[in-house]
């Protein structure tokens, strides 16, 4: 059995957007002359669930060939590009081709926006023209290192609406109800865009389609109604200048002291959380809906409680997000030593487990999420000074 064809028994793999690829690039001795019969075969197998190895010998006929290392690679490559171009749309409520830049055949024009300011969060940790962060890739959890332009991009307005953000672009953080919306909402957006990106090619289920389209749906009418009220925050300040920015969203199953914490079957609901450095100040900025307090309201005055605010502030950004972006020096200073430990954190936090039912659908039962990882069992130390 070609190698390629184990995409088959993970349900969570598009396998039809690799495929796709491979025929475009003639690999594995998938081709456009046979590739609706292959497909077709494809979907002729088994369930899963009964699915035996002898079933793939109907794929004999078709003289597939394994694919090398060297090849997977650029076939991801291509297939996560595809899902990106894909997924460019423009997330304003109003966004249409009327009110949006178009091309000359009528299509939105998206622009690449920065879900953290480029010439002012970025610029203030920038060191020779890059910044670092990190990333679980291909199952290997490693720092990486990027261009300042390239840090925190996603395709997710046009040049017209992405001007949303400029009360938190261009003048100096203050604190107004506005700017706590705007920030909540970008990290709503880069994390729910990112996840339409990668979804184009893992499936996720039809929950994670709902929790977004949900979850938008009460950001775009506070956007129409100019209703900033929808978002509470609470905001934290370590006193000192920490080369470190995130903006993202995730739901919590645990609160900090192990209760877990009742999700509605509507939608999975989200917390919002952005890292502000300034010039002699960073902000922690922790948001949720109104609506949502009955879940999330008790985590400020947890956090204010416990008085241990780095090692919360740290467990909450690296068990949930990877849009985290740190000076160059500094993480090789104070972050790079924890990667070991901050793998583990990430596959217990992130990772869920699914059973497989009798349509080859995904399940999704528990998680190995322990109850009091944001106890820090790792001491584990964002902010070294």
């Amino acid at each position: 059995m070609a190698n390629f064809l184990g995409h088959l028994q993970n349900p969570q793999i598009n396998y039809e957007q690799f495929f796709t690829v491979m025929r475009d690039y003639r690999k594995g001795g998938l081709n456009p002359t046979m590739f609706d019969d292959f497909m077709q075969t494809v979907q002729k197998l088994p369930a899963l669930f009964v699915r035996q190895d002898s079933d793939y010998k109907v794929f004999d006929r078709f003289n597939l060939t394994d694919v090398t290392e060297e090849d997977f690679t650029a076939i991801i490559r291509e297939v996560m590009k595809r899902g990106i171009e894909k997924s460019k749309f423009c997330w304003h409520p109003q966004a249409s081709n009327t009110t949006c830049k178009v091309d000359s055949a009528g299509k939105i024009i998206v622009s690449a926006a920065h879900s953290i300011q480029n010439n002012g969060v970025l610029s203030k940790i920038v060191e020779d023209g890059h910044v670092m962060s990190y990333a679980l890739d291909k199952g290997e959890f490693k720092g990486k290192q990027l261009g300042k332009n390239h840090a925190s991009i996603f395709w997710g307005f046009c040049n017209i609406h992405d001007a949303i953000f400029k009360p938190i672009e261009i003048v100096a953080y203050t604190g107004t109800a506005e700017e706590h919306f705007l920030f909540a909402y970008r990290g709503f957006v880069v994390s729910s865009h990112k996840k339409i990106e990668v979804s184009s090619w893992m499936n996720y289920g039809p929950q994670s389609d709902n929790d977004i389209s949900e979850n938008r749906k009460v950001f775009d009418a506070a956007i129409l109604s100019n209703d900033f009220s929808v978002i509470e925050t609470h905001v934290f300040e370590l006193p000192a200048f920490y080369p470190i920015a995130v903006s993202s969203s995730f739901y919590l199953d645990f609160d900090f002291e192990g209760n877990p914490i009742k999700h509605s079957d509507d939608r999975m609901e989200d917390v919002f959380v952005t890292l502000l450095p300034t010039d002699n100040k960073t902000y922690f900025m922790l948001s949720y809906f109104q609506q949502d307090k009955n879940l999330y309201g008790h985590l400020g005055k947890q956090l204010t409680a416990r008085n241990n605010l780095k090692s919360d502030i740290t467990m909450l950004i690296a068990a949930h997000t990877e849009n985290v972006y740190f000076n160059t020096t500094y993480y090789k200073t104070f972050i790079e030593k924890y990667e070991k430990e901050l793998e583990v954190i990430m596959v217990q936090s992130q990772m869920d487990y699914a059973s497989i039912d009798q349509n080859s659908q995904l399940n999704v039962d528990f998680s190995f999420t322990p109850s009091n990882y944001l106890n820090n069992p790792y001491d584990i130390n964002f902010f070294g000074y």
